[in-house]
């Protein structure tokens, strides 16, 4: 039922657009004598004050295994965040030259290759990449936390130290694995691998680790299971048999982040972008009728006013985008509505620049959804709704916050608009 009704919001967005495709700003009646002599068109100024109704702040996005990509951080006190890679299918069988598969009893030359990029934050002069066996079959798969525990020395399986004179946009990385460590697991044809990769450095540290999906660039573990050159070396790629139900869900969890620290940016009566958990923020419009169906709106701009976040890299700039939210009027959950979005784009082209410490109002050229927001048979067929997010989820500890509805007048969201009434068209 939720499908069939976003369909039909996804229909009438495309109808109503065609109709809102003839409001032109028309400053003067010197384009169309014919039709309108004498008609004066004067172009009128407001301030929606309220304009928002509702505001929330919505997390964690992406959802757990959602990741693009993977947050490596460790930045003392302020962010800790960690990955975890499974590799539950491991092989445990090869060819030796001239003879049928033998189950291996020999492991040698292990690693795991992974790729690193930087994230825009300073590295220091050296940093070390530590992988960990954090299996554990018991654990919930959606407590990531549980696996904290086993990052420790005696789990350790290999350790690479980088230098950042040499880390310029990303990097290939090789990870040494104990041998002995990997040869307990792959003898063992009920045991699972689950690697879990912990950034480490004498400064604040931070990177991201290409995932699952990046294809080449994904993961990759190997190993030889003889000292014969000719028999060919065997890889593993990420692979997560766990949780069973629902059918799909295991391949969400081929990789994800554990958050062990990080500030929380939320604060009463504001709502918050970006961060790590990631998250987003709905808006809630209440526009009146006049506005959405009885003017031709030339332009709308929604003012937000930023609190600054004294945190992780307050100068840093990153870029949120607005989406049209598609969920439709019934759905409570707020949480599954901030995910039903138009693409980016769909009559919001605009986007903002932000840097956690900044301050003061800013500006969000939204006039093309405002005029999709028209009743019809006294009801919005597109539920007047903004989600706003990061343009790149999940990947930095980047955030922005807002005074919302509740605030002060002078600091809580408005919309600015300008407007011109009514056209009518043809000899009088």
């Amino acid at each position: 039922m939720l499908s069939f009704r976003r369909a039909t919001i996804v229909a009438a967005l495309v109808a109503v657009s065609a109709l809102g495709a003839c409001t032109e700003e028309l400053r003067t009646t010197a384009t169309c004598p014919g039709l309108c002599p004498g008609q004066q068109v004067p172009i009128l100024d407001t301030v929606i004050d309220p304009a928002v109704v509702l505001d929330t702040t919505l997390q964690p996005f992406p959802v757990l295994g959602g990741e693009p990509s993977l947050l490596l951080a460790a930045r003392g006190d302020t962010l800790d965040v960690r990955a975890v890679v499974r590799f539950d299918t491991l092989p445990r069988r090869y060819s030796p030259v001239g003879d049928t598969l033998t189950a291996i009893s020999l492991v040698d030359s292990a690693t795991l290759a992974v790729q690193l990029k930087r994230t825009g934050a300073p590295l220091p002069a050296t940093i070390f990449l530590d992988a960990y066996d954090v299996t554990d079959t018991v654990a919930a798969d959606s407590a990531p936390l549980t696996l904290v525990p086993y990052f420790t020395s005696t789990r350790r399986l290999g350790s690479v130290q980088i230098d950042s004179a040499d880390f310029r946009d990303s990097i290939a990385v090789t990870i040494p694995i104990d041998t002995a460590m990997l040869r307990s697991i792959v003898t063992d044809t009920l045991r699972l691998l689950r690697i879990g990769l912990q950034l480490r450095a004498l400064g604040s540290a931070e990177v991201t680790v290409t995932g699952s999906t990046g294809g080449s660039s994904a993961p990759t573990l190997r190993y030889r299971a003889s000292v014969d050159t000719a028999v060919k070396a065997l890889t593993a790629r990420p692979f997560s048999k766990t949780p069973v139900t629902p059918i799909g869900l295991a391949g969400e969890f081929q990789d994800y982040l554990i958050v062990v620290r990080a500030p929380d940016p939320t604060a009463a009566g504001r709502f918050v972008v970006g961060g790590v958990p990631g998250h987003r923020s709905y808006l809630r419009f209440d526009l009146p009728s006049w506005m959405t169906d009885s003017v031709a709106v030339l332009t709308a701009k929604l003012e937000l006013t930023q609190e600054p976040i004294r945190g992780v890299d307050p100068t840093r700039s990153f870029v949120v985008r607005a989406h049209v939210g598609l969920g439709a009027w019934e759905l409570t959950d707020l949480n599954r509505a901030a995910r039903l979005l138009a693409p980016v784009g769909t009559f919001i082209t605009d986007s903002l620049v932000l840097a956690p410490g900044d301050s003061g109002i800013k500006r969000l050229e939204m006039n093309g959804v405002v005029r999709q927001w028209r009743t019809i048979n006294g009801r919005r067929a597109v539920p007047s709704v903004l989600i706003l997010r990061p343009e790149i989820e999940g990947v930095s500890g980047l955030a922005a916050r807002f005074y919302g509805a509740s605030a002060a007048p002078a600091l809580r969201p408005r919309l600015r608009v300008s407007y011109v009434p009514a056209i009518r068209y043809g000899q009088p």
